[in-house]
Parts: structure tokens; sequence; C-alpha cells
């Protein structure tokens, strides 16, 4: 298991440990096409991560319950989901029989596509601060499981069956980008318009904290860095979500804090340190405030 990265405390795998853990065979370098049931018990995605990769997926059958920077996504069959690199995820559950069909692929292979400039402006949702989430009709379902079919029979022989495989291969790839960037616009073509000041404040509020979660949990500091007030801050964020902002700051640290705990090499003290808490008193107690057992007794379930 790749270890926990110090500096982000998140772990953070790439395409290469995420195909290792899940026991998947290579394709092409930067490309992966899957297929595979998703177990209620699955280890290796039972704690948060970070990957480097872009994950696409669609639920083909069952149910999937996922969790993206501290967003609950309760996906149903023909669900499907775009998760960009650095996005936190922890998988929670599934339920019997469900399968996943999608594709893995890092930003060097999607810039390597050679998609001609002017089309840029169809893959924006790439670049959208959450995880596009699309409820497919069958026949739309149905007519990207052909795509990404194709696609992973020709990614599996790529660099063996001929001069222009790769190129084969990265022209199916365009294919299955466009076909899904015209499925985001039917779906979100007003996505943009709907989306008010509150919530814009909500996604920016989101964003800071993976990055200060460790240091900074006072309300105060994040309302600063987004020029509103405390209370303006935690009312509007309870407003559009229904959470509080220190609901999720403290969901934060619950995230890290059992990311942390899951490395066993590490003592309670030493998590409570890179978790800047006072002492280790302190973090025990916040820990069984909000998870109900201490941090010793959390481990006990690995």
């Amino acid at each position: 298991m790749p270890e926990v990265v110090r500096n982000n405390v998140i772990k953070h795998l790439t395409l290469s440990d995420l195909l290792k853990i899940a026991g998947e065979g290579p394709q092409q370098s930067g490309l992966h096409v899957f297929s595979k049931s998703a177990k209620k018990q699955d280890g290796h995605i039972r704690y948060p991560f970070r990957a480097d990769a872009f994950f696409i997926f669609i639920v083909t059958e069952s149910s999937l319950h996922i969790k993206l920077n501290l967003f609950d996504y309760h996906l149903q069959k023909n669900d499907l989901l775009v998760i960009g690199p650095n996005t936190v995820r922890q998988f929670i559950g599934a339920e019997d029989g469900c399968s996943l069909t999608g594709v893995m692929f890092t930003p060097d292979f999607l810039m390597q596509s050679s998609i001609p400039k002017k089309y840029y402006g169809a893959f924006d949702f790439f670049a959208a601060s959450g995880s596009p989430h699309l409820g497919l009709e069958q026949a739309e379902t149905d007519e990207l499981m052909e795509l990404i079919a194709l696609l992973h029979k020709k990614n599996q022989s790529a660099g063996a069956a001929g001069e222009y495989q790769d190129e084969v291969v990265r022209h199916h790839f365009i294919a299955f980008l466009f076909e899904l960037a015209s499925l985001h616009r039917k779906y979100h073509a007003e996505e943009k318009i709907r989306l008010t000041r509150k919530e814009d404040l909500v996604k920016r509020f989101l964003k800071l904290l993976p990055e200060h979660t460790r240091k900074e949990r006072s309300l105060q500091f994040y309302a600063d860095h987004l020029f509103v007030t405390p209370k303006y801050l935690s009312q509007t964020v309870k407003e559009v979500s229904g959470k509080t902002a220190g609901e999720f700051i403290d969901e934060m640290v619950m995230m890290e804090a059992k990311v942390l705990l899951s490395d066993l090499s590490l003592s309670v003290a030493q998590v409570s340190e890179e978790l800047f808490f006072s002492d280790q008193f302190f973090f025990s107690k916040f820990f069984k405030n909000h998870a109900g057992i201490t941090p010793s007794a959390y481990r006990k379930t690995f």
C-alpha cells in the first residue's frame, strides 16, 4: 500500500498505484479502461485518498455510495460521475451486485490527445470545482458502453498490433470525450446561470478546506480569506448545503485523522501533532466526540 504523503496527509495515489491496488493489469500508459464489481468491503478504497488521474465511470448495476470533497453521492444504475485529479474521494459502500464501467486517465494523456484548440470549451466540465454527475437514460448508457468497450479492446492491443494503434486508441478516446461533452451540455446547459453568489461562496469555501484544515480550524480564518464575516459564511453554507461551516471543517479534520491513523507506524500522539492539536488528550477527545470511539479503538477496527 502506498504510504501517506506527509505534506498532504491524505494519501495521494498515482494511476499506477490504483491499478496495483485493484489488481488490474497495465494497458496503455496514462489510460486504463475497466469494468468491475464494487464490493461492500473493498479494502483498497476504504480510506480517503487523492489521485493524479481523472476517473469517469457509469454505475451499470445496483447502487454505490461515494464521498467526494465531503459531499455524499448516492449513485444508482445509469448514473455517471466525473472525478477530477486531486479530488478527495472515499468509497463508502455498495449494494450487492454493484458494477462499474469506466475510464481512468492522467492529465498528460488528455493533453497529448491532440484535441483541436477550438473544441477546448467543450470540455470545461473537467475544470469544474465540483464533480459532474449525470443521470443517464438507458439508451445513453448503452451508447457510452459501446464506445468504452471498443476503447477497451483497442487499448489492450495498443503498441502491439500495428503501426498506428496508439493513434487509433487516441481517436476512440476523443470520440468518448465528445460524447461525454455532448451529454454534459444536454444536462447542464443552464448550470452557470443557476449558480448563485451564495453557491459560489460555498464552492470557494470547500476548495479552501483541503488546503488549510490541518492548521486552521477557525471559522474566522476562512471568512477572512473569502472576505465575508464568519456569521455570513456560516449562514450561507448552512442555507446552501444543509450543513454548517463548522461541520464541514470537522468532517475534513476527521477525514485527515482517519487516514493518518491507518498508518500504524504513527503513534496517536504523532497523529495529533500532524494535525496540530495542542496535545493527544484534546485530539482523542475531538475524535471520540465525532466518531463515538477513541483513536486507539478505531485502530482496532482495521
